[in-house]
């Protein structure tokens, strides 16, 4: 999820963004900026979004670090290739893994 619709549907969910950013600890200006892609929103910050409005933290922290990540630099390109792999693994209306969702789960 980008960053501008976790603050956004975090803001709806606390009442406003103001509300959201004093819950956050967060200055307002800060949140304002970080919606509009000028400052930068660390991981953590995303999760305490994420969990504000039922979405997965975990998901949230993987997705923001492969974000992160440069597709020009080759080791930060296979890395981030790898996150996405675990992201697909685990879709995000269940967060079980396909084989659990698809009841083809084995036992080990």
């Amino acid at each position: 999820m980008e960053i501008k619709e976790l603050i956004e549907r975090a803001a709806d969910k606390v009442g406003s963004q103001k509300a959201l950013a004093e819950l956050i600890g967060e200055i307002p200006t800060h949140l304002s900026a970080m919606k509009a892609g000028k400052r930068y929103c660390g991981y953590r910050k995303r999760a305490q979004m994420a969990a504000l409005i039922g979405e997965n933290p975990a998901r949230t922290i993987i997705a923001a670090i492969a974000e992160e990540l440069r597709d020009e630099v080759p080791h930060e390109a296979e890395a981030k290739k790898a996150l996405s792999a675990i992201l697909s693994a685990f879709p995000a209306e269940t967060d079980e893994p396909h084989e659990v969702v698809d009841k083809r789960w084995r036992k080990r």
